[in-house]
């Protein structure tokens, strides 16, 4: 039998006891072993949940988890940046495999986790913090084997494709968008880490960090999210005929790399267009297999457990990557060669808007519109340039839109 300590019985801990209820004995059947769960953390003990569960399973001290010596795998779903670091970090010390959704904790720390579960000789695996259910980075650390990958972009976060197929598809404006994908479990009551691309920005932290074999830091990532689109936006992106995503993505170029999180509009024809409401997608290319494809569900109780499942299951059929599987390579970040048309719209008191104008005529393919609201397609331009003219124009980061366009 194989203990498992259950660190968090939210959303996804719980999914992850429903699926290992519903399929024990299919999994002691396949796999030959029966995998159960010893005990689970909470924070509070007299708390009524909606499922079953046996009589002294649950505690609330770590150490009586951490000490078992029936728990041989630390499942760490807290969702907790400095707790889930501390709890992971030990379980690791004391010489237990770990599994974790914990997209944060992965990001912050990737580097130094990865080093202490090789270095332990210990499994630290964390497929559900990328993706939800999408199978992405078990098969992107078996294809870096024969592959050098040099690309991985995607759609990453279901709040926010779902926001913006929600105003593109339904005409909604972004605050009656967000209030449905909140009503739905899509989004948070506090939705910024979506919204602001933070969340997009750890996975591809992750992705683009496996994928280069070098670091990739969270600062090395050009940030803009998406909550300051309007219904006015939408409706020049449909006028020209494309549509808008946010992606996340890393690229290799000379020496170095690009990173960067951006809404980014595109032909309707295009594949991301076509990555719908709540569902992610993940590309990467290499120089042998050349591009591969994902999509899925990216978050969500089931998806998400399903992939927790599948590391633990990678654990108990000693099927995983064993080592570290970070490079060592040094890359140079090069986001100041990031290049490419803008969609650039400003919003803006008329008394502002000749002195505005007259400063974005340069950069300016397409005038779009001059009332209320200034929006052009710029000329090929540096995105860093772009940010560089805003500032010196004193416009507020609220005032403006931004989206890359790619064909």
């Amino acid at each position: 039998m194989v203990g498992i300590g259950l660190l968090g019985l939210g959303t996804v801990g719980t999914g992850v006891v429903e699926i290992l209820e519903e399929r024990q004995e299919e999994l002691k059947f396949l796999i030959g072993e029966e995998i159960k769960i010893k005990k689970i953390l909470v924070k509070n003990i007299d708390k009524k949940r909606e499922i079953q569960l046996e009589e002294n399973i649950i505690t609330s001290d770590y150490n009586e988890i951490l000490n078992c010596e029936d728990i041989s795998i630390i499942v760490e779903l807290t969702g907790d940046l400095d707790q889930g670091y501390k709890y992971i970090k030990d379980a690791l010390n004391s010489g237990k495999d770990v599994v974790t959704a914990n997209k944060a904790v992965v990001s912050k720390h990737f580097e130094e986790l990865s080093s202490l579960a090789a270095e332990k000789d210990l499994a630290f695996l964390y497929e559900a913090s990328v993706g939800g259910g999408i199978p992405i980075l078990k098969r992107l650390k078996g294809e870096l084997i024969l592959n050098k990958i040099t690309e991985v972009q995607g759609i990453l976060n279901g709040t926010c494709n779902y926001i913006l197929s929600s105003m593109f598809n339904k005409g909604l404006d972004y605050n009656e968008a967000l209030k449905i994908a909140q009503d739905m479990g899509y989004a948070e009551a506090d939705p910024t880490a979506d919204v602001e691309g933070y969340d997009t920005l750890r996975k591809l932290r992750i992705l683009g960090t496996l994928a280069l074999q070098g670091k990739i830091d969270e600062s090395d990532i050009l940030l803009e999210g998406i909550s300051k689109i309007t219904p006015f936006d939408i409706e020049q992106i449909k006028s020209i005929d494309f549509i808008i995503k946010l992606i996340g993505e890393v690229k290799e170029l000379e020496d170095g790399f690009i990173a960067v999180v951006q809404p980014t509009i595109m032909k309707e024809s295009s594949y991301f267009a076509n990555v719908d409401m709540a569902f992610n997608s993940i590309v990467f290319l290499g120089n042998n297999v050349g591009e591969l494809k994902f999509s899925g569900l990216g978050a969500g109780k089931l998806p998400t457990a399903n992939a927790v499942l599948a590391d633990i299951v990678d654990i108990v059929e000693d099927t995983y990557r064993k080592g570290n599987p970070l490079g060592e390579r040094k890359l140079n970040n090069l986001n100041e060669k990031l290049k490419a048309e803008y969609y650039l719209r400003i919003s803006l008191p008329e008394e502002q808007e000749g002195k505005v104008f007259k400063a974005i005529k340069n950069i300016s393919k397409k005038l779009l519109s001059e009332k209320e609201n200034i929006a052009i397609i710029t000329n090929e331009i540096e995105y860093l340039e772009i940010i560089k003219l805003l500032s010196s124009l004193e416009i507020d980061k609220n005032n403006y839109f931004i989206a890359r366009i790619i064909k």
